[in-house]
């Protein structure tokens, strides 16, 4: 017996019913969608509708904090990075060993009382300590000099105030870098090339990890003097004067390239 119309109308119902629901969440998600399109049309356009915002001014708000920091950094040009001075350490330590067991293996050689073996062992230890003393004796030497230099001018009063207001200062340039950048997004402000180009799309849903990468990128910059108009970082630091300054920055340049490589999908 074929099915009667309310049959077929009450088979059909429940089917219609998902295909309107199923219709409304894929609108929804479109709209979604298409809003996500359009803040990255503009960002790739160049961000925000209002007037360009330079993030590396250094404005009378923050003046003083930066010139904190360019004491610091002068300073701490002629002081050892902690690292540094720990293997500069380790280098003289080798060294005086070295010498140390070459003076105690030329006492025994000296003793009247052993065998042609032991001796023949000892003449050998003997040579072969002297030749890695000479061949890290100017190594040593310089390690020396360093080290001493390094204390010399640890000592020097003016730099330990410096490098105290340099660190109280790093935290100041992060915040007015925090400040600064709330106030931009706030204002839908048209922000940097280099801005865009480090930092990307703001992370959904948690934006805290981008937050972070463009707080501490802002306030490198503005610690450094970085003015690239499309790098973000400009030049990678170099680490061979072993001097705090450099290898503080270097580090800092790591760890914020790193956090910035993250942000990409």
């Amino acid at each position: 017996m074929a099915p009667t119309e309310k049959e077929r109308l009450d088979a059909v119902e429940p089917v219609v019913a998902e295909l309107v629901t199923a219709t409304q969440e894929l609108a929804a998600e479109l709209g979604r969608v298409s809003a996500r399109l359009l803040v990255l049309e503009r960002r790739l356009a160049g961000a925000g509708s209002g007037p360009d915002e330079d993030l590396d001014r250094v404005d009378d708000e923050i003046a003083h904090v930066v010139a904190a920091l360019r004491a610091a950094w002068d300073a701490e040009q002629e002081l050892l990075a902690d690292s540094v001075r720990v293997e500069l350490r380790n280098e003289v330590a080798d060294f005086e060993e070295l010498k140390a067991r070459r003076a105690n293996a030329s006492t025994r050689l000296s003793g009247r009382r052993i065998t042609r073996i032991e001796r023949d062992a000892l003449e050998h230890e003997v040579h072969q300590l002297g030749w890695k003393i000479g061949a890290r004796e100017a190594d040593a030497a310089t390690a020396v000099r360093r080290l001493e230099a390094d204390r010399h001018a640890s000592e020097e009063s003016w730099r330990r105030e410096a490098v105290i207001a340099g660190e109280k200062a790093r935290e100041e340039i992060r915040d007015a870098a925090r400040r600064r950048l709330d106030r931009a997004l706030a204002a839908d402000t048209r922000l940097p090339v280099w801005f865009r180009v480090g930092t990307g799309e703001i992370t959904n849903p948690d934006p805290t990890p981008w937050l972070r990468a463009a707080t501490g990128l802002v306030a490198y910059r503005l610690e450094y003097g970085v003015t690239d108009p499309v790098s973000p970082l400009g030049e990678v630091p170099s680490t061979a004067s072993g001097s705090a300054a450099w290898v503080r920055r270097a580090e800092v340049y790591a760890d914020l390239a790193e956090q910035l490589r993250a942000l990409r999908p």
